[in-house]
């Protein structure tokens, strides 16, 4: 078990150091700004989006840019930039059934 979760950081390491890189958007947002957490997190997806976006878009003659883990970040079997809409969906959810 913990050779499959070496395995799973290893091959995603860009992935992770994107959740890192916008993790004091939501230590600024969360905890010294005390904005609501919808707002926060959706600003954290947005900008997982753009950065992921960003690193891909280098590779943007290549077949596949967008969707293959070769050209950005993944977390497991998904682009990062998709992980970011999933996270502004559900807190934009969030926000509306409060």
């Amino acid at each position: 078990m913990p050779f499959m979760i070496i395995l799973l950081i290893r091959g995603n390491i860009l992935g992770l150091l994107m959740f890192v890189a916008v993790s004091p958007i939501a230590l600024i947002g969360g905890f010294l700004l005390k904005l609501a957490d919808p707002i926060t997190m959706c600003c954290v997806g947005v900008a997982l989006v753009a950065i992921d976006l960003l690193v891909r878009f280098r590779s943007r003659p290549s077949k596949g840019w967008l969707t293959q883990r070769e050209f950005g970040g993944t977390l497991f079997f998904l682009p990062v930039w998709a992980f970011g809409i999933v996270v502004v969906c559900l807190n934009i959810a969030k926000a509306l059934l409060r």
